[in-house]
């Protein structure tokens, strides 16, 4: 097999496991603006490769459907699943989207995605503040939760200054119009 997977390929899997039709969306979303920061990089002349992130956006929720069962940890079962269908560099970018290794100037596709996903709640595109505020809300009630989501936040505005510095402009200028 042939990492990253095709669209089409992408598309099979997510149909093959499952995934509910909300994360579905979400995925296609995060998709989309996973494709806009990685054009709009290549555009300022650095070198990541689209399809690898068009792949880790699609699938970066592949075991989340089964997650809400199990309670399992979806970036790992993830990770774990497209490896074992032969997808190694894609499954890597599954494992880090939730926080991905900071390897500071070097922008990875993982951070892309990673990025993206924070930029998309459900299916809309929203600000940062907008999605970590729900996150918050949602998941933070406990002081430790509180300081992973500030240390989350920290690495996401990270990751956005390196966009920034790439493309020598603001990355709001990426984003498409949902």
């Amino acid at each position: 097999m042939q990492d990253p997977p095709s669209r089409t390929q992408c598309l099979a899997l997510i149909e093959k496991y499952g995934m509910l039709p909300n994360i579905r969306a979400h995925s296609l979303k995060v998709c989309e603006v996973s494709l806009a920061i990685a054009r709009a990089v290549v555009a300022a002349g650095f070198d990541v490769d689209c399809q690898l992130v068009e792949a880790g956006a699609l699938l970066h929720d592949i075991t989340k459907t089964r997650g809400l069962e199990t309670r399992e940890n979806h970036a790992r079962t993830g990770y774990e699943l497209l490896l074992a269908l032969g997808y190694p560099q894609t499954a890597a970018i599954v494992q880090e989207h939730i926080i991905p290794e900071d390897r500071g100037d070097n922008l990875t596709p993982a951070e892309i995605v990673a990025y993206a996903d924070k930029r998309v709640l459900h299916d809309r595109i929203v600000s940062i503040e907008e999605r970590f505020d729900y996150l918050r809300d949602t998941y933070g009630k406990f002081p430790e939760a509180k300081k992973y989501y500030a240390m989350m936040l920290r690495r996401m505005r990270a990751i956005e200054s390196v966009v920034e510095q790439i493309t020598g402009a603001p990355l709001e200028a990426a984003m498409p119009r949902s």
